[in-house]
């Protein structure tokens, strides 16, 4: 009777250290999709990995959103006692080649750069130079 009420009874399956683990792994997962949306909507403003063309930088956006939405999926279903497979399914043939082909698109984009003597672009924010440093220093009288 007891096994049939708590077969009944939907609610979270885990305890509280798991459940915690996997409500953090789902709002990382979260997140991650949500840098990944960024980088897909303004490929030309995108984090430092990204620093190729922008097909590259849009492929990587792609990547990282259905990574975060797989990971936010399949932590949910376990607090519930499911474990899917598609999940790590899609992760693994549509999330990771095309993850792949963004970081070689960047990589080989920058080569291309260095070679032809170009300078790299830094990122968003370039660096300033700064003053240079006194070579001695000046006591006071």
């Amino acid at each position: 009777m007891k096994q049939e009420s708590e077969a009944r009874m939907a609610g979270i399956q885990t305890d509280a250290l798991d459940t915690f683990g996997a409500l953090f792994a789902a709002v990382v997962g979260l997140g991650c999709a949500g840098w990944g949306g960024r980088t897909l909507l303004r490929p030309h403003r995108s984090p430092e990995s990204f620093g190729g063309p922008a097909w590259g930088a849009r492929a990587g956006g792609a990547a990282y959103v259905v990574l975060g939405i797989c990971l936010a999926v399949r932590m949910l279903a376990k607090l519930y006692g499911k474990d899917p497979d598609w999940p790590m399914t899609v992760t693994v043939f549509v999330a990771s080649p095309l993850l792949i082909c963004a970081f070689t698109a960047a990589y080989v984009s920058r080569r291309r750069a260095r070679r032809r003597g170009e300078a790299v672009r830094p990122g968003r924010h370039k660096r300033r130079a700064r003053a240079p440093r006194p070579t001695r220093r000046i006591s006071p009288p």
